[in-house]
C-alpha cells in the first residue's frame, strides 16, 4: 500500500510493518523465468528482515504473504495495511484487535470502523439498533417497543447489549409468551422529556429518510408517538460465497462465521414526559 490509499476498502487484513513492505515488493518485481512464486516471496522477504530474529520472523512473513495472496487468487478482495497504516488511519478494532491473519470489514456507514468478518452482521446490526434507541431516547420517547417482522428474532436479540438511556424498565428479547405479544423483542419505558434534540454524530441516520422524518416532526412540530422500521437487508457481500473463499486459505473470520438475514424489526411509542 502507498500513500494514495483512503479509508475505503471493504475488507482488510492487518499484517506487520515489514511484512507488508516485503509483499509489496513480491508483488512488483520483476519475477525470473526459472523463479518460483515461493522462492519470489522469500527473496523479499529476507531482504526486508534482518537482525537477530530475522529466519524466524522471515518464515512467519513468508507463511503469512502465501496465506493472502493464495486468498486474493481465489477472488478475495483483500487490502492488506500495515499496523502503521492502521494507526496512521486511525482505523478502530474491537478490543484486542487487530490480529494477524484476521479478516476484517469495513462498517457499512462509517469507513473507519472494522469489525471481525465473522462477526460483521451482528455488530453493524447493534450499531444500528442502538442508534435509533439513542435518537428516539434524545427525542424524549417515554416509551419503545419493538416487534419482530421479519428476519433475526428472539434468539438473535437475545444476543444483542443494549442499554436504553434513561430506562425505567424494559428488556430486549423478552417478548412474552402467546401469538399475540411473542413477537415483541423489545419493550421499555422511559422518562420522557418535552426538550427532544438530535444527537451528534450519529452514522446511520444520514442515511435513514424515515428516521429523519421523524425526528424533523418531533423537533419542529412536537410529533407525540412514532412508527418506523429498523431495516438490514443488504448482506454487503459477506455471504456464503465469502465464507467459502476464505475457507481452507488459512485466513481467520475472527471466529464462528454469523450469517446474514434480511431483517425487519418495527418500532412504536410515544413522546414526552411520562405519566406513570
Amino acid at each position: 500500500m502507498d500513500d494514495s490509499y483512503e479509508i475505503g476498502h471493504r475488507l482488510i487484513v492487518v499484517v506487520p510493518d515489514k511484512t507488508a513492505e516485503a509483499m509489496r515488493e513480491a508483488q512488483t518485481a520483476p519475477t525470473a523465468s526459472e523463479e518460483s512464486f515461493v522462492a519470489k516471496i522469500a527473496k523479499t522477504v529476507f531482504s526486508v528482515y534482518t537482525g537477530p530474529f530475522a529466519l524466524a520472523l522471515g518464515k512467519q512473513a513468508v507463511d503469512l504473504i502465501k496465506t493472502i495472496m493464495e486468498a486474493m487468487d481465489k477472488g478475495a478482495d483483500l487490502t492488506t495495511l500495515s499496523n502503521s497504516e492502521t494507526k496512521k488511519l486511525k482505523l478502530i478494532f474491537p478490543p484486542g484487535h487487530p490480529r494477524e491473519n484476521v479478516v476484517y470489514a469495513q462498517h457499512p456507514a462509517n469507513p473507519s470502523v472494522y469489525y471481525t468478518a465473522s462477526s460483521f452482521h451482528r455488530q453493524a446490526f447493534e450499531h444500528k439498533f442502538a442508534e435509533v434507541v439513542t435518537l428516539l431516547s434524545s427525542l424524549g420517547a417515554n416509551e419503545i417497543k419493538v416487534e419482530h417482522v421479519i428476519g433475526w428474532d428472539q434468539d438473535f436479540s437475545a444476543g444483542l447489549g443494549i442499554t436504553v438511556p434513561s430506562q425505567d424498565s424494559g428488556s430486549l428479547g423478552a417478548g412474552k409468551k402467546g401469538a399475540e405479544s411473542s413477537a415483541v423483542l423489545f419493550d421499555a419505558k422511559l422518562e420522557g422529556h418535552d426538550t427532544p434534540s438530535i444527537p451528534e454524530n450519529l452514522t446511520w441516520y444520514p442515511h435513514e429518510a424515515l428516521w429523519q422524518a421523524v425526528a424533523t416532526a418531533r423537533v419542529n412540530n412536537g410529533l407525540k408517538n412514532f412508527n418506523l422500521s429498523l431495516t438490514y437487508s443488504d448482506d454487503y457481500g459477506l455471504n456464503a460465497g465469502f465464507k467459502a473463499t476464505i475457507k481452507g486459505t488459512g485466513l481467520d473470520l475472527g471466529g464462528k462465521f454469523e450469517e446474514h438475514q434480511s431483517t425487519v424489526w418495527k418500532i412504536t411509542g410515544t413522546f414526552g414526559p411520562a405519566s406513570f
